[in-house]
């Protein structure tokens, strides 16, 4: 069976600056996998009012909207949110269009011991912080194509690095937390943590607490 061009043209969406809103939602309740691109919005000519009023009532209501839009012929699921001061649209994949795990081992099979799950929490009080500071976080490959570019822009003659050698893998993870947490205390970032129990020895179960809701 052939579909022609045409055929599938006539499918399209007519395109349209309207943004049809369906409902208001939590952020945390949308999962990020469904997100694709991110897209700066603003108000069109004499909406200047409408616009500052979404962005500020949904500010103020803790709440993101989810709206359809023709998009380059295609009607796309997205999602408008408020941030710096603005409004700003995430285009979404379709529910069908998001694989979930099946058949994928997530693990179950594990038995975790006490101790390990106390070691691992220790691991990530030390790497913790309350804030995202994106500025932190450097594409160190972007910066040594330009390190690259330059040195031969001068005509300075270029040393490539040899490649490091593959590391062994870490097979006994709870040595690998260990060693983690050994660095981070060692280079002073984060306060010491207590000392966990080796894996094999018994410990006591820690104290039940409530099951935080995602």
């Amino acid at each position: 069976m052939r579909v022609a061009d045409d055929e599938l043209k006539g499918l399209e969406g007519e395109a349209s600056k309207m943004i049809d809103i369906a409902e208001f939602v939590p952020l945390k309740s949308v999962d990020p996998i469904y997100f694709e691109k991110t897209y700066f919005l603003g108000p069109d000519k004499g909406g200047d009012k409408a616009y500052r009023l979404l962005a500020d009532a949904m500010d103020k209501q803790g709440r993101v909207a989810l709206a359809k839009f023709v998009m380059r012929g295609k009607e796309s699921l997205v999602l408008i949110r408020p941030a710096q001061g603005g409004l700003m649209l995430h285009t979404m994949y379709f529910a069908d269009e998001v694989r979930d795990f099946g058949e994928i081992d997530r693990g179950q099979s594990a038995k975790i011991r006490p101790g390990e799950l106390e070691l691992a929490s220790q691991l990530i009080d030390g790497l913790s912080n309350d804030e995202f500071h994106p500025e932190q976080y450097e594409d160190e490959y972007r910066h040594r194509v330009l390190d690259l570019v330059n040195q031969k822009v001068e005509g300075k003659e270029v040393t490539v690095a040899a490649a490091e050698a593959p590391r062994a893998q870490v097979i006994d993870l709870m040595e690998a937390l260990k060693e983690s947490l050994a660095k981070r205390v060692a280079s002073g970032e984060k306060r010491p943590l207590a000392k966990a129990k080796r894996s094999e020895e018994a410990a006591p179960a820690p104290p039940k607490r409530a099951a935080a809701k995602k």
